[in-house]
C-alpha cells in the first residue's frame, strides 16, 4: 500500500509527464517549421516573421515546460563529481539538500520575479517589433513562470522520492 508521499510523489510525476508527452508535437513542429523557414527562404526568398517567430516560440515551449520532464527522467545537467562515490542514503541526503538548498529557491525567485514581467506585457498586449510578427507577447513571456512552477513541481516530486529514500532504505544485497 503506498504512503501519502508515495501517492503524492507519484500525482506531481504523472502530471509532469504528461505535459511532458504533449511537448512532443510541438518538438515536431519545430523540426518541419524551421525546415520550412529555411527551405522557403533560401530556395524561393520566401519568408514570413511570423513562421520563423512561431517556431522559436515553440522552442521556448519545449525548453521551458520540458525542463520539469528532464529533471523527472534525470535528464538534467548535474555535477556528480562527489556523489557518485556517496551510497544510496548519502546520495538520496545530497540529492534532497540540492533540491532544498538550490533548486526550489531559484525556481521561487524565477516564478515570483518573472510574474511581473508578464504582467506587465499583458497590460500594453505587447506584439512583436515585426509588421508580420506574433501578436500576444505575453504569452509566450508566461512560459517562463509557468515553466519555474513546472520545475518547482517535479523538484517537490524528485525530493519526495528522496525523502522515501531516507525513510525506507531499500536493502542491500552482499555478493555472493
Amino acid at each position: 500500500m503506498k504512503s501519502g508521499l508515495e501517492r503524492t510523489a507519484s500525482l506531481l510525476e504523472a502530471t509532469i509527464r504528461g505535459i511532458g508527452w504533449c511537448l512532443l508535437p510541438l518538438a515536431l513542429y519545430v523540426v518541419i517549421g524551421e525546415f520550412l523557414v529555411t527551405a522557403l527562404r533560401y530556395g524561393v526568398g520566401f519568408s514570413r516573421n511570423w513562421l520563423n517567430e512561431s517556431v522559436l516560440a515553440a522552442n521556448a515551449a519545449i525548453f521551458m515546460l520540458g525542463a520539469g520532464w528532464a529533471l523527472l527522467e534525470d535528464q538534467h545537467v548535474r555535477v556528480d563529481v562527489l556523489s557518485r562515490r556517496f551510497g544510496p542514503r548519502a546520495r538520496a541526503f545530497s540529492e534532497l539538500a540540492g533540491i532544498l538548498l538550490f533548486l526550489m529557491p531559484v525556481c521561487l525567485l524565477i516564478l515570483i520575479i518573472s510574474l511581473e514581467y508578464v504582467v506587465q506585457s499583458y497590460r500594453i498586449d505587447e506584439h512583436s517589433r515585426e509588421a508580420d510578427g506574433l501578436a500576444h507577447l505575453w504569452l509566450q513571456k508566461a512560459l517562463i513562470p509557468a515553466g519555474a512552477g513546472l520545475l518547482l513541481l517535479a523538484g517537490m516530486a524528485r525530493a519526495l522520492r528522496q525523502l522515501l529514500a531516507l525513510l525506507h532504505p531499500t536493502p542491500t544485497r552482499s555478493p555472493a
